[in-house]
């Protein structure tokens, strides 16, 4: 336009066109520093998970339109038939059964239990506030009178319900039944094997889950922050809000954790909800932007688990240990 209005007024001159080149070039240089807002940790969260779900949605679409892979293209006067499986019935029932054992490390003298997965794995060690170093379960209160537990201590690998254990370079060292285990080696672990992660001893033992009734009500349960040791209670019935306090807004969830020393900075004010119906309690994710974790597995927003005595909640980093009352010689006290 200016170019137009120039040659029109006979003043179309090479000043004419140095103007128009510097305008030109303030035009780009402004499009160069316009930077898209920087998304939230709750923005990220939403979208890595409509994108997981779309990714999963795709997949489900490819396997519903491919044929099975025991059906052959349909031929004139030849039916198609599904393989029998030759496995012994009673291999399957024991394959079963040995699926379905849940196991755990129950911590020497203590009421400390750590349900292990039959799929996946966790990290153990200690949580770290100054480099936000925060394993799947947490054993600073376990720790506390030796502190020689590392940020990042060992893992523990389930495959098919069986469990293999890592030293992660540890500075105290990882020991099954007093071996100490070489950085990097896995161990198979077998019912009643002694596990020695610095002066914190456990014992592989199996633990069983909560037997569901709806005329039941829940067990004595309770949430015990694993870094400070406190326990808090969980009601037989309805729910309860578990977060940090904000006087700014005048929030006060049902659980609050702002008393949790360095822990309680990575809690969101309302983190997650506990559900306790049906005989059993339940937890669920209320949006929180640093996320939730059960046993080292992320949980959607708004996604709802059922909790089993053992069971570890990763709030942000925060790890509260879910469990019933139970009776052991030599406990000691969490309160």
């Amino acid at each position: 336009m200016i170019m137009r209005r120039a040659f029109e007024a006979g003043t179309d001159t090479q000043d004419m066109w140095g103007l128009l080149q510097m305008n030109c070039w303030l035009v780009r240089q402004e499009q160069q520093d316009v930077r898209p807002p920087r998304a939230s940790l709750l923005g990220q969260r939403l979208k890595d998970e409509t994108e997981s779900v779309e990714a999963v949605e795709e997949l489900k679409e490819k396997f519903e339109e491919a044929p099975p892979p025991w059906q052959e293209p349909a031929t004139a006067g030849r039916p198609v038939q599904r393989p029998v499986s030759t496995r012994p019935k009673e291999a399957e029932g024991r394959k079963k059964d040995a699926l379905g054992a849940r196991y755990c490390l129950a911590l020497r003298g203590g009421k400390h239990r750590i349900a292990l997965p039959s799929h996946g794995e966790i990290v153990l060690g200690r949580f770290d506030p100054v480099t936000n170093v925060s394993p799947d379960v947490d054993l600073s209160y376990d720790d506390r009178n030796n502190r020689v537990v590392s940020r990042r201590h060992a893992r523990i690998i389930g495959r098919r319900g069986r469990h293999e254990i890592e030293d992660l370079g540890s500075t105290n060292g990882t020991r099954v039944n007093g071996r100490r285990l070489e950085i990097g080696q896995r161990v198979r672990l077998h019912p009643g094997d002694r596990v020695s992660l610095g002066y914190c001893e456990f014992d592989y033992v199996p633990i069983s889950e909560i037997q569901t009734s709806p005329q039941a009500e829940p067990p004595e349960a309770y949430l015990r922050v694993t870094f400070t040791g406190r326990r808090f209670p969980l009601p037989s019935w309805g729910e309860a809000v578990i977060g940090r306090s904000d006087p700014v807004v005048g929030l006060i969830p049902d659980i609050d954790l702002s008393q949790e020393e360095d822990a309680s900075q990575v809690v969101a004010r309302r983190h997650i909800r506990i559900i306790a119906r049906d005989g059993r309690h339940y937890a669920e994710d209320l949006g929180s932007a640093t996320g939730t974790k059960l046993n080292g597995v992320q949980m959607g927003i708004g996604e709802r688990v059922p909790l089993n005595p053992g069971d570890h909640l990763w709030l942000g980093g925060c790890v509260l240990a879910y469990d019933v009352e139970q009776d052991v010689p030599g406990e000691y006290s969490f309160d």
